[in-house]
């Protein structure tokens, strides 16, 4: 916080991180918070919620919203006048005149707070240095999360490596493999391992070409499969991430050259993290492999070599309770701590051919950084 201002949250924790990051409740009905700092942290819960925020939320007091005596926020016809009613009394109970919140605080609220005499000043940093640098029992959560995906996407890599080729085209049990037979196989073994996700990738051929183009309409032999997994468990809504790119079939000399500059530059990418190094030297050390392989990138110094297929993304982003979160390892000048888990993603994107891309990720260490993505990055599966 700055300037001693206190800060005010609101909303339900499945979809608004800080808030669940604040409390460590999770609730689908909306709730409000005020943080001065510390310990002296309280979270204002509706009576169906307050037995049970009393019980599992981590803050200093929990109080019920009954107390304040208005109108059930949907009482009325419109809701968001019962939600201001709600802020409005909080900021009201607690004697505050200024306060600081989230980028995801509605503006309707804050025209309301405003309308009451309470500043509202709008930030784009709440807690994001202390929710960058993850504590021992958040890098747990995450690494529970990687592994149930890994267990996922490699029971997708068998059903690959077992299917027939027939026409050009991949055969499971008899008849054409599709995207959403393998995406059925990750998700489901997901859900068995308590984790969920809002998509999967599982997209091959030309199609793949769209980093995040989920499916394609057949899986083609001899052309790359990009798979692409992002779970989050369901009780820490942590996230992992990781991509493996595979062919089943023989795939044509461009396809195994881009495989080999996708390789190394991702190990290019892994070499240079270390705490003080600059995102952008991981990224640049990806794009500098691509180079010498005779491909093209976005950035500047890069973008002007012409080839097929091309780099156009970032090389990594954050990761915890969003799947993309700060810091990011990109273009953007940021420089990498012990603590930040990070992915490392290079790719290549040819619309003729596909996609290529491999991901992995780790956690910043004193030292250089730790992998916690250790499935085996298997291009061929004859």
């Amino acid at each position: 916080m700055s300037d001693d201002r206190p800060v005010l949250l609101f909303g339900e924790t499945y979809h608004h991180p800080n808030i669940l990051y604040r409390t460590g409740f999770l609730v689908p009905d909306p709730v409000v918070v005020v943080d001065r700092g510390g310990s002296d942290t309280v979270l204002w819960a509706s009576a169906l919620e307050e037995g049970r925020a009393r019980k599992e939320a981590s803050v200093g007091e929990v109080r019920s919203t009954v107390e304040l005596d208005i109108p059930a926020p949907r009482a009325g016809g419109n809701e968001y006048d019962g939600w201001a009613a709600l802020v409005v009394a909080v900021c009201k109970e607690h004697g505050l005149s200024a306060v600081d919140v989230d980028a995801e605080f509605p503006t309707v609220l804050a025209d309301h707070l405003r309308h009451n005499d309470v500043d509202v000043r709008p930030r784009t940093d709440i807690y994001q240095q202390r929710r960058r640098i993850k504590t021992p029992q958040e890098i747990e959560w995450i690494t529970a999360s990687e592994n149930a995906g890994m267990a996922a996407l490699q029971k997708a890599i068998d059903v690959i490596a077992a299917a027939e080729i027939r026409d050009g085209l991949l055969m499971h049990e008899g008849r054409t493999l599709t995207s959403a037979d393998l995406i059925f196989t990750v998700e489901n073994h997901l859900l068995e391992n308590g984790c969920s996700t809002v998509d999967s990738i599982c997209c091959g051929g030309p199609e793949s070409a769209d980093p995040h183009r989920t499916m394609s309409e057949v899986i083609r032999a001899g052309l790359p499969i990009v798979l692409d997994i992002y779970p989050f468990d369901k009780q820490t809504r942590y996230w992992g991430d990781m991509t493996r790119t595979v062919v089943r079939g023989t795939p044509p000399p461009e396809v195994m050259r881009m495989w080999d500059a996708v390789l190394e530059a991702q190990q290019a990418g892994l070499d240079t993290v270390r705490p003080g190094a600059n995102g952008r030297d991981v990224h640049h050390a990806c794009c500098e492999v691509f180079k010498r392989h005779g491909y093209g990138s976005l950035g500047k110094g890069y973008r002007d070599i012409e080839s097929d297929a091309r780099f156009i993304h970032g090389t990594g982003h954050g990761l915890g309770l969003e799947i993309h979160e700060f810091p990011r390892v990109s273009e953007a000048d940021v420089v990498l701590e012990v603590g930040d888990v990070v992915t490392v993603e290079p790719g290549l994107y040819d619309p003729r051919l596909g996609g290529i891309r491999i991901e992995d990720l780790v956690v910043v260490t004193e030292t250089g950084c730790r992998n916690l993505t250790t499935l085996p990055k298997t291009f061929r599966l004859d």
